[in-house]
């Protein structure tokens, strides 16, 4: 144990995601699609031309994802997109360049408003977390939490590290702790006689110390009374937990009915998007109905004009 006592914490957030299997869709049309969108935007640009200009433009279109050209944003699976694109495709079965074209952009479309949802419920949800933390049950919750995580960090260095041997480590020690139940007398509602333990144990370890080193059962004393008090904080730490969900819920309610720019701003996205795809759904009944009026026409006439439209050599 070194002179100086550190509590450290180390917080992780796992996130986890499955990832669908890829199926068999037409990859050489959709490949052949992208490419040529990809050459006919390229073509088309009129942006900025220096690296910082395309740099700050391309994250403009990159901030939400919505105007973006990107078929995929920074945390969005390639093999979902995938999964999402041959079920388009299996569905609406195209049978033609044109109708595959049509199909491509419409499960484009439709990844952006699912992309637009997500969007949607992470601001709600964010806007509903910002108004839960400025209420006490929250401010509880939290003090109590703090102070579980300070009386949990001591109870791991009793456990693994022998009593302090000399002045200045006994006197990080018992600072620590004196610190330690200056955050536990914070925590609102909780009875005394909960940290009177530990209170009692620092007490009786500071006059037992002798030439500055602490007796071994003074320490084990303490220790012992930091677990007593980590089981009291823990119960309490669920019940203020359970505390948050009936408030949870009331601020739900009132959070939806707030105005926030943000919606607003995704809002009219979202008409953008579902006006674009039926467009497109539209465009394929017509494209379809075309098609089924000139197969009863002469396939040769069709042919010569092709021919005579374009010759590729």
């Amino acid at each position: 144990m070194g002179a100086i006592l550190v509590w450290s914490y180390t917080f992780l957030f796992p996130r986890v995601r499955a990832r669908p299997d890829n199926s068999g869709m037409n990859a050489s049309v959709r490949s052949a699609l992208q490419a040529a969108a990809s050459a006919l935007n390229g073509a088309r640009s009129k942006g900025p031309k220096t690296r910082e200009g395309k740099v700050s433009s391309s994250l403009n279109a990159l901030r939400h994802g919505l105007s973006a050209n990107n078929l995929l944003l920074p945390g969005e699976d390639a093999a979902e997109y995938e999964a999402h694109m041959d079920s388009w495709f299996s569905t609406l079965a195209p049978t033609s360049l044109p109708e595959a074209t049509l199909v491509a952009q419409l499960g484009d479309t439709a990844w952006k408003l699912e992309r637009l949802s997500r969007l949607e419920n992470g601001r709600s949800l964010a806007r509903l977390e910002e108004a839960l933390e400025k209420t006490p049950e929250f401010e509880r919750f939290i003090l109590t939490r703090r102070a579980l995580q300070a009386v949990s960090a001591f109870v791991e260095v009793a456990d693994t590290c022998p009593a302090p041997q000399d002045a200045a480590q006994t006197e990080a020690l018992l600072a620590a702790v004196e610190g330690t139940m200056k955050i536990v007398h914070e925590v609102p509602g909780l009875p005394k006689a909960v940290s009177q333990p530990l209170t009692f144990s620092l007490a009786h370890a500071r006059e037992t110390s002798k030439d500055g080193r602490m007796l071994p059962d003074a320490y084990r004393a303490l220790g012992n009374a930091a677990k007593v008090l980590k089981g009291a904080l823990s119960a309490k730490l669920a019940e203020d937990e359970g505390a948050l969900e009936p408030v949870r819920e009331r601020l739900a309610a009132e959070v939806l009915l707030l105005d926030d720019a943000d919606l607003r701003k995704l809002e009219r996205h979202r008409k953008l998007l579902e006006t674009a795809m039926q467009r497109q759904l539209g465009l394929l009944d017509q494209l379809r109905a075309q098609v089924a009026s000139v197969k009863a026409q002469n396939t040769a006439e069709a042919r010569e004009l092709r021919v005579r439209l374009r010759v590729v050599k």
